[in-house]
């Protein structure tokens, strides 16, 4: 194609060939239409993790969804950026590209249980998404079109992975032939839906033969959030919670001290749920808001999973012992959404301090000698002062300076806790640390911090949630 002398040196950077290169791909304005569509898409999907991390019971599904969000957060703001570049304003990203998406989406938020969950996120939308991707990056310019070229690959190389894991999911709950009609029977619902939008792309043939279901989105969606666990969180409203008082406890053995931060971190996944509960009720904000939300809410369930391998690398069942959702529930169910995020703050920023904050966790588990316990503390605290800091960026101009987030703070923590009282007045408040301690670590318990506590607990934000 070319007489140019070459000296064996790739041209081009080595993107593309000069055969490639010299393709046509997508125009601007066709671009940025498709990008528009995709942007849609995440968002939905980010708010659709967010609206089932609460009433979804698996703990790993919960997990999952909280990487989820993250990531379509980052997608989003991704395909935002490029719109800006390509002679756009990112501003009307935030409107509907087509109502036949929008009822696609509607349609999958009613899904009734965790199989029509992950059946219409892994089986229909997420392929199609991917399939739109793929087909972009196939037909965009490699050189002149790098950009978007390399955030496709970004994105195409993630969903992958995201429904490598959805479709294991979904295909370790299909047990029974009932299963697998229910998750059938979702998929073709959404399938029709998505036909009739002519794909993510908008762009797919459209089967008119294809008939519309009846909808089930006849009402306003309103998300579920109070937080749901499986068997193996025990009693959920068991408030007895003695973890924080026992790692602050000098009487206490080490080891039993790195019991209590284990568990503390494995308990941390009533901080996704709350943060869900924020973002689905906090509109409007820009789209920095909920990436910079979604990272933190990923990053809390990151800390639950760090204890949730500390246990699995010692053998140890957790699955026998309560794992109460009092924090989350409380706040999602008793506070603002403002409320929920100034305390989130509030406990962050006490967690700074130098001698009783995460420096002080960290110091623990090395004073043990524990090096995987030691290895997650020092993430754990380098995540904490990343979540402070999102916190003052995202508080201050709601609320004030520092002074009057603490301030309000402290006025929310004399609140009463309507839906604490009430739980903690039908469920038996059982001490159970000392057995978790016989059984976890072969020995009797050191500590008495916390065993004062009564049937019906004196509910602590900071003893009964993240720290």
């Amino acid at each position: 194609m070319t007489n140019i002398p070459s000296i064996g040196i790739p041209p081009l950077a080595g993107l593309a060939s000069y055969e490639e290169a010299a393709r046509p791909g997508y125009g601007v304005d066709e671009n940025v239409e498709l990008m528009r569509r995709y942007n849609y898409v995440e968002t939905r999907l980010y708010q659709l993790s967010a609206a089932f991390i609460n009433p979804t019971p698996e703990w790993e599904v919960k997990g999952a969804l909280s990487l989820h969000l993250y990531l379509d957060a980052e997608h989003g703001l991704a395909l935002r950026n490029r719109v800006a570049e390509l002679r756009r304003p990112p501003l009307y990203l935030d409107k509907c590209p087509d109502e036949r998406l929008e009822t696609l989406f509607d349609e999958a938020q009613q899904a009734k249980d965790t199989i029509e969950l992950l059946t219409g996120i892994f089986k229909v939308i997420r392929p199609a998404l991917l399939a739109a991707y793929q087909k972009h990056l196939a037909e965009s310019n490699p050189v002149f079109d790098f950009p978007t070229c390399r955030l496709l690959k970004t994105s195409i190389s993630e969903e992958e992975q995201m429904i490598g894991w959805g479709q294991q999911a979904l295909a370790a709950l299909l047990i029974s032939e009932d299963d697998h009609a229910t998750s059938s029977s979702w998929a073709t619902h959404l399938e029709a839906f998505l036909n009739h939008a002519g794909g993510v792309s908008g762009t797919d043939a459209v089967d008119s033969n294809l008939p519309l279901p009846e909808l089930r989105a006849t009402e306003p969606f309103v998300a579920d959030v109070d937080p749901k666990r499986d068997w193996r969180s025990g009693e959920i409203y068991n408030f007895h919670y003695r973890a924080n008082d026992v790692y602050l406890d000098p009487e206490a053995d080490y080891d039993e001290r790195v019991l209590a931060l284990m568990y503390k971190r494995f308990h941390e996944m009533d901080v996704p749920e709350m943060m869900a509960s924020i973002v689905l009720q906090t509109p409007g904000k820009p789209w920095e808001y909920y990436r910079d939300m979604g990272r933190q809410l990923w990053d809390e369930a990151r800390h639950s999973m760090m204890g949730e391998v500390w246990f699995a690398k010692s053998g140890f069942d957790w699955s026998k012992y309560h794992n109460h959702v009092g924090w989350g529930m409380h706040l999602n169910l008793d506070r603002e959404p403002i409320d929920r995020h100034i305390i989130l703050y509030f406990i962050e920023q006490n967690l700074m301090d130098g001698k009783t904050g995460k420096r002080l966790e960290w110091k623990i588990a090395q004073s043990a000698k524990d090096e995987l316990a030691t290895y997650f503390q020092d993430y754990d605290w380098a995540d904490e002062v990343l979540h402070a800091q999102i916190g003052r960026r995202w508080l201050k101009p709601d609320v004030g300076d520092v002074k009057a987030i603490l301030e309000r703070a402290k006025e929310i923590t004399k609140m009463s806790s309507p839906s604490i009282d009430a739980r903690s007045l039908t469920t038996p408040q059982i001490d159970w640390w000392p057995d978790f301690v016989r059984d976890a670590l072969g020995k009797e318990s050191t500590s008495q911090a916390g065993s004062e506590h009564k049937l019906i607990p004196t509910f602590s934000y900071v003893a009964s949630g993240e720290g």
